[in-house]
């Protein structure tokens, strides 16, 4: 990073690391530069370009380009009921659950600058891999996964329910909002992007999530992995391109 006039200003490499987490190589980002469609500037002979700009850049240019747009979406989350002790995979950015339960959750996410972005400062927040969890069994009444699965890998899925299941108390709840994610046509959008428009009570939060468009994805499938799993189904919703899924340890 350079600071220039107080303003920060990031290279292409940590373009990369912290606005794509290093989804985007180094190598396109400077010709993404080259080309005009990165409003930066040279210092000490290394493309630069600030926050707004590379923001700008993101969502004017790139996603256009590289996504497909599954449009707005509205969660509604006033009458959610989540109980007791809440364990919430993929809690940062956004941070959605903490934003309802507050001190109740406990919010772990593997990327450290996505808890510290987090606005709710009343939650426990964790660096921690949802395959790999660090609690004990039975710890959590409820466990939370909120636009999370679609960023874990395939392969991983099963990894990360089993261990939900382990730290889950008996009867306890696992509780999923998710993206219906349609098969990749043979073209060049390789991003599938799905906007959001949550109601918490009174207040509405537009966010939206974006990943790399790879497999198809519906509730179908996590609904037969949680039962593989052991989980039995309490409540299934289904619509054009979100779902929502109520799962209880047996």
């Amino acid at each position: 990073m350079k600071e220039k006039d107080n303003i920060i200003f990031y290279n292409s490499a940590e373009i990369s690391e912290k606005f794509f987490h290093n989804r985007v190589k180094q190598e396109e980002i400077i010709d993404y530069f080259e080309a005009g469609k990165i409003d930066g500037k040279k210092i000490d002979n290394e493309w630069h370009a600030d926050e707004k700009n590379i923001e700008d850049f993101i969502h004017n240019v790139y996603l256009k380009e590289k996504s497909y747009d599954a449009g707005l979406h509205k969660v509604d989350l006033s009458q959610v009921i989540l109980k007791g002790r809440i364990l919430d995979i993929g809690g940062g950015g956004e941070g959605i659950i903490a934003q309802i339960k507050g001190e109740s959750v406990v919010a772990i996410d593997p990327n450290r600058e996505e808890l510290e972005e987090a606005p709710s400062k009343d939650d426990l927040k964790i660096v921690m891999d949802a395959k790999d969890l660090k609690f004990l069994e039975n710890t959590f009444d409820t466990v939370t996964s909120f636009y999370t699965l679609m960023y874990v890998p395939k392969e991983d899925h099963k990894k990360v329910f089993q261990e939900i299941y382990r730290v889950l108390k008996n009867d306890g709840e696992f509780v999923i909002w998710d993206s219906i994610m349609p098969t990749k046509e043979d073209n060049d959008k390789s991003i599938f992007f799905i906007r959001l428009e949550v109601n918490i009570d009174a207040k509405k939060i537009e966010t939206g999530y974006g990943v790399q468009w790879k497999n198809e994805q519906n509730s179908e499938y996590f609904s037969n992995l949680a039962k593989d799993v052991g989980f039995e189904m309490l409540e299934s919703n289904e619509e054009k391109f979100t779902f929502y899924l109520k799962l209880r340890k047996k």
